[in-house]
């Protein structure tokens, strides 16, 4: 093997994009890998000679492998031209990419795609995929737009905040936001006043905080890369942890799969985060609980492997591979046995919150060890009954809350955790307003809300408690609600919010395994 390594600068729309290109020789012909990556800020002042060089000592698996591994820095970041805004000119520079590649001499007919997190989201947007696609490794990434920026009608500050921070980074932007900008009131124009230019997409999608709302039909809205894997028929691998933002996106683009592209694809399911990490100290670390901890560094390899070879894969295909958390070992198929609903009290008594938009509360993200409780008079902690007997939760768990507010609009938050002894670890989160589940209501009354968590699979042991925080908010993850109704793009005032929640008729319902033997 003699591995030949260059860059090329491909011109495509008035842009100048640079292309490391890796093979396993200079004059064979092999399938090619596509990675695309606006993550290269670094680069810009390295000489090309030298990250090709690295370029090639840190992807020499793929030449072993008989690869043409391709990497793309995406419009305006690190070494290419032009100027980037997140998401808006992938398509296009990913098909011409391909394009680029299809007249080369090392093309041999062959493509895959490879991408996590927004990486993932660049290849999303370039479907319907076209018959040399051959296969993808597609990792903690969701394919609907909405659920990126929004959780039921919650707009998500990192999000946002991430999307600035790579809004057109090259350019001269004089940029004054911090993560605190996307509470300001009223938000609507805060593009200009914080990046010093209007952000047309970022504007827009301030007007549509609901799923259905027609902007996530149209470009700026990703309606390109809604369905991307839906009806791919090529054979993807899809990764993420219990503790991704995007877990529960996506389960429904694997629930969407039609039977004949989910028959040749699989879902690997970490009990980790975004990284496929724990979370060190702050959290607990599981045996074998990574992807490449349990099934090699070299995992995306291996899949890409297997379909050229027409091979069965190292994961059973049209399932899901997932961590049962607690219990620490790996089974597949998320959905086996017969679940049943188990319904959990959380106490009795009316319990009231006030809820200050200028002091929200916070909370830990998923995978982390909870906060002592009651520090806060806004978080109500409610402790279950211990487990009379070994439980095993698979699916989604969910909640009815009967609460009551002074004010027209409010939001209420739930963190689901279970009591270790190392400390209260986190499970899951929901968020909704009234408004948002309800669509009118009377100050005062009486509603139940509905929490629905992103799916999981965790063990609960004889004698264990599961913990209950009900909260207005999480100002870490989420833009807080202003507690008046109405467009919150528009609204200029904020309010405090006097809300109750009726312990006595509230429960939690989790979807229990009843064949479920501890070994």
């Amino acid at each position: 093997m003699n591995p030949y390594v260059y860059y090329e600068y491909c011109n495509y729309n008035d842009a100048d994009l640079f292309t490391l290109i890796l093979k396993p020789d200079n004059v064979g012909k092999f399938p090619v890998v596509i990675i695309r990556s606006p993550y290269v800020g670094y680069t810009k002042d390295i000489r090309e000679e030298e990250l090709a060089e690295k370029f090639m000592k840190e992807n020499i698996a793929w030449v072993e492998n008989n690869y043409v591994l391709v990497f793309q820095h995406c419009r305006g970041q690190g070494k290419s031209s032009g100027n980037f805004v997140p998401y808006i000119y992938e398509r296009e520079d990913g098909l011409e990419l391909r394009k680029w590649i299809r007249r080369q001499d090392f093309y041999n007919g062959q493509i895959f795609l490879l991408g996590g997190s927004y990486t993932a989201s660049l290849h999303y947007s370039t479907a319907p995929f076209e018959e040399d696609i051959k296969g993808a490794v597609f990792n903690v990434q969701d394919s609907e737009r909405y659920r990126l920026w929004y959780r039921n009608g919650n707009m998500r500050r990192g999000h946002a905040n991430w999307h600035f921070d790579l809004y057109k980074e090259k350019s001269d932007l004089n940029k004054v936001h911090t993560i605190d900008s996307f509470s300001e009131v009223p938000i609507r124009n805060l593009s200009e006043r914080v990046l010093g230019e209007r952000a047309e997409d970022f504007e827009q999608m301030l007007l549509a905080s609901c799923f259905d709302h027609p902007f996530w039909q149209t470009r700026y809205g990703g309606c390109e890369a809604r369905d991307a894997v839906t009806k791919a028929n090529i054979p993807i691998l899809l990764t993420t942890g219990y503790n991704d933002f995007y877990l529960g996106g996506m389960f429904k683009m694997w629930n969407k799969m039609d039977d004949q592209t989910k028959g040749k694809c699989a879902l690997i399911v970490s009990p980790y985060n975004h990284g496929d990490e724990s979370y060190g100290k702050n959290g607990i670390s599981f045996f074998r609980g990574s992807v490449a901890e349990q099934f090699g560094k070299d995992y995306h390899i291996r899949w890409f492997n297997s379909i050229l070879k027409q091979e069965k894969q190292f994961v059973e295909t049209g399932k899901v591979t997932y961590y049962r958390t607690f219990e620490n070992i790996w089974e597949t198929d998320f959905y086996s046995g017969t679940i049943y609903e188990k319904v959990v009290p959380l106490g009795s008594g009316v319990r009231t919150i006030l809820y200050n938009p200028e002091n929200p509360t916070a909370f830990n993200p998923e995978g982390c060890f909870m906060d002592a409780p009651y520090k806060r008079d806004d978080i109500i902690t409610v402790y279950t009954e211990p487990m009379d007997d070994n439980v095993f939760v698979r699916g989604k768990m969910k909640a009815k809350i009967t609460v009551a507010s002074n004010c027209e609009d409010t939001t209420f938050y739930v963190m689901v955790g279970i009591e270790t002894e190392n400390g209260d670890y986190a499970l899951r989160h929901d968020i909704t307003s009234i408004i948002y589940q309800k669509n009118r209501y009377e100050i005062n009354s009486e509603v139940v809300l509905e929490f629905e968590f992103d799916e999981y699979a965790f063990l609960i042991k004889k004698g264990q408690r599961l913990r209950v925080d009900i909260a207005p908010t999480d100002k870490n993850t989420y833009v807080c609600h202003t507690n008046i109704k109405g467009d919150y793009s528009e609204i200029e005032t904020k309010k405090t919010a006097e809300n109750k929640v009726l312990l006595g008729q509230s429960f939690l319902i989790l979807p229990v395994e009843n064949d479920f033997v501890l070994t």
